[in-house]
């Protein structure tokens, strides 16, 4: 069971009128307007995936590392338990042992803490990890999280196996993989630890409506289609020193198709690297081609 900084029981609801009140969905609404809202679940996932993605490589180094001890903790424990049985007495190098297995993995565990929250109390909001997140976006949503930060705010809470309502302190939201707190999927939940505790993958409920948390945040959701907002930076960041780029001709005629194949290759999802960056359709995609084509050519002839 999830375990949160208390565990009092405030009585059994039924989550089924509680679903527009979840984290995710309430997120949604700030992004869009209600008749939108598959709009803005869509862009949350997106999100979400942007901040696994990041986090990725560590998570699996420290998890892998913490399996790893506990598994040999459980070999030295079967060996330890094997030569009790033959009358054999290791029990000074197998208790050194344990120690050293369960300090390694206390270790680990605190390192992912660590990184969360800081040492110590999770006092103030550590920097958020957003990975290639569009930036208002991020914007919207740190919003969110200051707000559910607050004493004042409503109360967040979550759904035990039982069906019981608990309560959700706000420090939950001090962490640095909050926002996969947004996540549809229980395992990236997971990967947010709670400022006490040492597992949580329940789905975050907020005490209020979608609409009033609007108001009070003064934002203005979004009801025309998806923003055409674009990470020109980050666009260019992928491209510089790729071998592709350099090998293409600025002088040729089709330079520019070339350098937006490029741009599409390097920003889409794939699994030669972890970028997830939104680019602009086929008419301002040749433009942005086209002003780099122009720099190669110019910094080609400058050399």
């Amino acid at each position: 069971m999830p375990i949160t900084e208390t565990s009092t029981p405030t009585g059994i609801w039924h989550r089924s009128a509680d679903a527009h009140r979840s984290l995710p969905r309430i997120a949604a609404r700030l992004l869009y307007a209600k008749d939108k809202e598959e709009l803005g679940l869509d862009e949350v996932d997106r999100v979400a995936v942007a901040i696994e993605r990041a986090v990725r490589r560590r998570f699996l180094i420290l998890g892998t590392s913490f399996l790893l001890c506990i598994l040999l903790l459980l070999l030295v424990l079967i060996v330890w338990g094997a030569a009790a049985w033959d009358g054999e007495n290791i029990d000074q190098p197998a208790s050194v042992s344990v120690i050293a297995l369960l300090a390694m993995a206390a270790c680990v565990a605190a390192s992912w803490r660590h990184f969360q929250y800081g040492l110590g109390i999770a006092e103030s909001k550590r920097t958020p990890v957003y990975g290639s997140s569009r930036r208002s976006t991020v914007e919207t949503l740190e919003k969110l999280f200051d707000y559910l930060g607050r004493r004042t705010a409503p109360a967040a809470y979550f759904y035990d196996r039982k069906g019981i309502r608990r309560p959700v302190h706000r420090r939950h939201f001090y962490g640095r993989l909050r926002g996969l707190l947004l996540s549809e999927v229980a395992s990236d939940r997971a990967i947010v630890l709670p400022p006490r505790g040492f597992w949580f993958s329940a789905q975050i409920f907020v005490d209020a409506e979608p609409e009033e948390i609007i108001r009070a945040l003064k934002v203005r959701p979004n009801s025309g289609g998806r923003p055409k907002e674009y990470d020109y930076e980050a666009m260019l960041l992928a491209l510089i020193e790729h071998p592709a780029l350099r090998a293409i001709d600025p002088d040729e005629y089709r330079a520019e198709s070339a350098v937006m194949d490029l741009v599409r290759d390097r920003c889409e999802p794939s699994d030669d690297h972890d970028n997830n960056i939104r680019f602009p359709e086929n008419t301002r995609l040749r433009e942005f081609a086209k002003d780099i084509v122009a720099a190669v050519k110019i910094n080609r002839g400058a050399g």
